[in-house]
């Protein structure tokens, strides 16, 4: 009787899978069963471009940024989202030294005049009007009652009013320079100025001076 040469184990297991790899096409053939899929590298990979995929998708679906302060943002929205709410403050104190806002004519260039026949002025408000991030000029619209806000709108990436990717400055900023007035060294708000002398711009100057400011 002929002696079997003995495998070794790491044969063995090669024969073995051999074997099963050929039963699964077979049964393949025969319309049984689809060949499995191992669930080695390649498998783990194919997840990993399918997962990779989906989240591109999303991300594409909701736009950079979409909608406005909820959402993914990126470096643009952010500078946006700050500069609407830079402009709210600065047309808050503009109304807390003028006592309303700037007409829809004058608009937003007016915070940043260097002169103004506006009694109580003490701008300018804001160094530079400058247009967004995607070089849209912000949309400025005068409340409709007394007790209202403006509205300022940059109109995000896509450049159109009314979409999701709009964003708007935060309401409650525009009232702020009459919550918090340390930003005006305890001068008068418009309404008080029958009764409190405001400082001239050379008095301001002068307690800058005072105080060490530039």
């Amino acid at each position: 009787m002929e002696n079997k040469k003995q495998l070794s184990k790491s044969e063995r297991k090669r024969k073995i899978k051999a074997i099963y790899r050929d039963l699964e096409f077979k049964k393949n053939e025969l319309g049984l069963k689809a060949p499995a899929l191992k669930k080695g590298p390649v498998f783990y990979m194919v997840i990993l471009i399918v997962m990779a995929l989906i989240g591109a998708s999303i991300l594409q679906a909701t736009g950079n940024g979409g909608g406005t302060r909820g959402k993914m943002r990126d470096g643009k929205i952010m500078k946006a989202i700050r500069s609407v709410d830079a402009l709210a403050e600065a047309l808050g104190r503009y109304k807390f030294h003028c006592g309303e806002y700037p007409s829809k004519e004058e608009g937003l260039d007016a915070l940043a005049l260097k002169s103004s026949s506006h009694k109580g002025w003490l701008g300018p408000y804001i160094p530079k009007m400058l247009p967004d991030p995607w070089k849209n000029a912000y949309i400025y619209e005068l409340p409709s009652g007394t007790n209202e806000f403006p509205v300022i709108v940059s109109m995000g990436p896509d450049g159109k009013r009314g979409t999701a990717d709009d964003i708007i400055a935060d309401n409650q900023l525009f009232s702020k320079p009459f919550r918090d007035t340390t930003w005006t060294n305890d001068w008068a708000p418009f309404y008080k100025r029958g009764y409190i002398v405001v400082p001239t711009r050379a008095d301001v100057e002068k307690k800058k001076k005072e105080l060490g400011l530039k």
